[in-house]
């Protein structure tokens, strides 16, 4: 379903990087839509924290499972898109990297997709999340994969970017790791063509030659949106995209773990 006029002038300004159901290319919105389905089953009659919820759509999702929800976001013209949208949801204005200092130990679970690697200190978030939990409480987190894309420059809105074995050892430094698992699977001799790819973009870069726009075509290719105007359906999200453990000869597009607090 495509935004109304009027709801299209509440979102916030659309940079390509945020979700925007009924504007995101379907497998993007797809991969997002997907984990917080996932999510959904280990925040069923919890007290969570949705951290960099964006436009609320999983935020949402996640009280509508049965969640007490909060949703913390650091641009405030999309926490008030958010609390208009999502009346029934919890929305906060604030910093991924100086979670409230009030929130020791007030949360059963924590979410916070495709977050990270926005982050210029990372280790100010994981110290944060470890605050807020309660001991035993779980933390479910997810980025891209670079084991995937290595030859490639970080995204223009992404400061830190991880491979899988550094990003688990990330996450381990302060949890203790329950299950590691994957999104949106790729043979792995596929990382090969990416790396050509890469080089070719570079060198295309170094020529001053702009875009073929081959990125984008591939993504505007006719897809299923998960979504029902701006929520989550859960019976349009299609299967290959939900998280899962990560099979031989297979490699993972996103990352997903998650870890538990043992210890204060």
């Amino acid at each position: 379903m495509v935004p109304s006029s009027e709801q299209v002038q509440q979102l916030p300004k659309y940079t390509g990087e945020r979700i925007v159901p009924g504007i995101s290319p379907p497998a993007f919105l797809q991969e997002h839509a997907a984990r917080y389905v996932f999510a959904g089953a280990l925040c069923r009659n919890k007290k969570v924290l949705d951290v960099a919820s964006g436009l609320g759509y999983g935020t949402d999702y996640l009280r509508t499972v049965g969640a007490r929800i909060t949703g913390l976001e650091i641009d405030g013209e999309s926490v008030r898109y958010c609390r208009m949208q999502y009346p029934e949801a919890e929305f906060v204005c604030g910093d991924a990297e100086q979670l409230p200092a009030h929130w020791g130990a007030a949360f059963d679970v924590v979410v916070s997709f495709e977050t990270i690697e926005h982050l210029p200190h990372p280790e100010r978030f994981l110290d944060g999340v470890f605050h807020c939990l309660r001991p035993g409480g779980l933390f479910v987190c997810s980025t891209p994969n670079k084991d995937l894309f290595f030859l490639q420059g970080a995204q223009q809105f992404h400061c830190k970017e991880f491979r899988s074995k550094e990003f688990v050892g990330f996450i381990a430094s302060r949890f203790r790791v329950r299950s590691i698992y994957g999104q949106s699977f790729r043979p792995r001799w596929h990382v090969v063509p990416m790396a050509s790819f890469a080089l070719f973009k570079k060198m295309m870069r170094i020529a001053g030659i702009k875009s073929l726009g081959l990125g984008a075509a591939i993504m505007k290719e006719e897809g299923l949106s998960p979504f029902t105007g701006n929520e989550i359906a859960e019976d349009r999200i299609l299967p290959r995209f939900l998280p899962t453990e990560i099979p031989a000869g297979r490699i993972p597009t996103f990352l997903v773990v998650v870890a538990e607090k043992i210890s204060n």
